[in-house]
Parts: C-alpha cells; sequence; structure tokens
C-alpha cells in the first residue's frame, strides 16, 4: 500500500506547490508545511545542513525570530565559518561596489556586510538601506538587497557583476568591464525607495522570469511610486515622502555617489561562509531584515 500512498501524495504535493504559486494556499501556511517537512528530513538525514538552514529560513519568513536563531546557530554548528585569510580581507575590500544613488534618495544605507564564499573566487556584498518604501508594513525596519562579484584570483580582477533585483538575479559583461575599468570596483544604480540594483547596460537588459525590460519595469514603478506607491496611507509612512517628486529623467539619474567601503571600514562586518543568513542574523544585525539567497546559484539552479 505504501507505494500507493506515495504516488497519490506525490501528486497531490505537485497541486499543493500549484495552489501556494496561485496565492490559493498562504505564504504562512507554506511556511508551516514546510517547517513540519524539513523537521523530518532534518530527523532522517541530520548530515544535510541544507536542511536546517532552509528551516531556519522558513522560521525566519513567518517571524519567528527565536526558532529561526536557533536553526540558523545549528547550522554554523555543523559547518562553522573558517577564518578569512589576510589577502581575502584584502580582496573584499579591493572589490567593493560603488554605489550611485538618485539625489532624492529617501532612506540611507545602514549597514554592510561582506561575505567571502567558502571555495570559489566570489565575493556577496550585503546592503541594508533604512526601508523599502512600499514596505512599511514588513515588520522588517531595512530593506536587504545582494550584489556579487566573482574574480580571477590570479589576475586579482573582475570577471563577472551580478546582482539582485526584485528577486531576479541579473548579471551584465559591461558591469564586469565597467568595473575593471575601475579600479576593480563594480559601479551599482540604486533604484528610489526600493532599491534595486542596476548594472551597466541596465538600459537595454530584460529581466530573467517574465523578459520584461528593466527600462520598462523601472517606467512602471516610477508611475507606481509617484502615486504614493503601495500602503500609501500607512501610519509608518508618515514621515516618508508622500510621492516620488521629479521627472523620469531625474528617476534614472544615478548621481549621487555612496561608497560601502566606508561602512566596512567603520564597521569591518566581513565574514567567510556558505550559510549568509545565518550569519547576518547571529553576527551581524540588531534588527530583523528579509532572509535572501546566500549564492547567485541557487537562483540560477532554478530558473534555467
Amino acid at each position: 500500500m505504501i507505494d500507493i500512498f506515495t504516488v497519490e501524495m506525490e501528486s497531490a504535493q505537485k497541486q499543493w506547490l500549484e495552489l501556494v504559486k496561485n496565492g490559493a494556499i498562504s505564504q504562512t501556511d507554506y511556511y508551516q508545511i514546510s517547517i513540519a517537512q524539513l523537521e523530518l528530513l532534518k530527523k532522517a538525514c541530520p548530515e544535510n545542513v541544507h536542511y536546517t538552514s532552509w528551516q531556519a529560513e522558513y522560521y525566519h519568513l513567518d517571524g519567528n525570530l527565536r526558532r529561526s536563531g536557533e536553526q540558523y546557530r545549528s547550522v554554523l554548528e555543523q559547518d562553522p565559518p573558517p577564518p578569512l585569510t589576510e589577502d581575502e580581507l584584502r580582496l573584499i575590500r579591493k572589490f567593493c561596489p560603488v554605489l550611485q544613488t538618485t539625489a532624492q534618495e529617501c532612506f540611507p544605507l545602514k549597514d554592510v556586510v561582506a561575505i567571502h564564499h567558502p571555495e570559489l573566487p566570489l565575493i556577496g556584498y550585503h546592503l541594508f538601506w533604512e526601508d523599502d518604501y512600499d514596505y512599511p508594513d514588513d515588520f522588517e525596519p531595512c530593506d536587504h538587497e545582494e550584489i556579487w562579484v566573482e574574480y580571477n584570483p590570479a589576475e586579482e580582477s573582475v570577471t563577472k557583476v551580478m546582482s539582485f533585483f526584485h528577486s531576479r538575479v541579473i548579471e551584465s559583461e559591461a558591469a564586469a568591464a565597467e568595473a575593471r575599468n575601475n579600479g576593480q570596483r563594480a559601479v551599482i544604480r540604486v533604484e528610489w525607495g526600493k532599491h534595486g540594483s542596476l548594472l551597466k547596460g541596465w538600459e537595454e537588459m530584460s529581466e530573467s522570469l517574465t523578459g520584461l525590460s528593466i527600462m520598462q519595469w523601472l517606467k512602471d514603478t516610477y508611475a507606481h511610486v509617484s502615486a504614493g506607491g503601495r500602503q500609501a496611507a500607512h501610519p509608518l509612512k508618515r514621515f516618508w515622502p508622500d510621492r516620488y517628486e521629479g521627472t523620469f529623467q531625474q528617476y534614472t539619474d544615478f548621481s549621487v555617489t555612496v561608497d560601502p567601503l566606508d561602512w566596512l571600514s567603520r564597521k569591518p562586518l566581513m565574514f567567510k561562509t556558505r550559510w549568509a543568513n545565518a550569519i547576518l542574523q547571529t553576527s551581524c544585525l540588531l534588527y530583523n531584515f528579509h532572509p535572501k539567497m546566500e549564492w547567485p546559484g541557487r537562483y540560477q539552479q532554478t530558473f534555467r
């Protein structure tokens, strides 16, 4: 009978996932079911650290920070972060990207955390802006954004620049070339209020999930925030700008420099681990944040 039951449940699982994707099953219910499933997987395969990490992320996404912290600590106990070498510390600083914001940007940068991959010549730069203009109600007093820089260890030159743009990973060869021409420091254009991280050549790029051009995305977002954005009447927005005031040309004029290296100099939050969310919650931030993918390969394996 177990063969029949497992085939039936496999079919039900597929339907369940489709219902999650189309919103018929809430994210909260999805998190709770996933947490329970991962608990069983952890018991059956205690050596698989990914199951503990994923469970921590689901607890985190569901707002249960104490339980997520317990699981994140367990992740780091199972796979302790090795110390950074002096060369790795130097390279983290050398490849630190430069940010270009708009003149009217309403949220300051709060923190920067740099994480070197334990096996690959790849560095993740985690940016924490004061908030996201569209999400005053998410109980996350920051906006977590990510940039990844891949480099050639022998030549110490940038080979790839990737960024997290509204749940998509984008990359461009033009961004890598720009970094090489800028002392190996990538230049990241930052969207007003929402902090999507744009790369050199963004005007001709499309995002990878739907194929929508990034130019059209920004035009749509410009119209949205110019009308007050999401949750315009939320009480936590009362000290924020009522709307974006300015033309689309000003909205895409990324001319104000913000240097994350200044943050890393004042507060050297630099680590080596594959478990970025675990390090961020247990060792870096005094406030809640939205857990995102540690490395771009997680996105690329799913959508390519």
